[in-house]
């Protein structure tokens, strides 16, 4: 995968530890869950938060990210944590 298949061009311009320090530690809880393969409802449970509030959570990593779906965010964040 190149990078940018994970970010969109004009966020790679950015530093990756940028746009990983932005990440609050429930955004990169849910995402660790998410990359180890559970659901958005496995990691909400995970997290002890409520399903509404984990799809919150990761629809502003989408945003961050500037990524449209949530396997494109995950893909984007294990990158940023490779590399940063």
């Amino acid at each position: 995968m190149s990078r940018d298949d994970a970010l969109p061009a004009d966020r790679l311009s950015r530093q990756p530890v940028d746009m990983l320090a932005q990440l609050q530690p429930d955004q990169r809880a849910l995402l660790d869950h998410l990359a180890a393969g559970r659901t958005i409802a496995a990691a909400a449970a995970a997290e002890f938060m409520s399903l509404r509030t984990a799809n919150r959570r990761v629809a502003a990593v989408r945003t961050l990210f500037g990524v449209t779906s949530t396997s494109e965010a995950v893909r984007a964040y294990l990158l940023l944590r490779r590399s940063g």
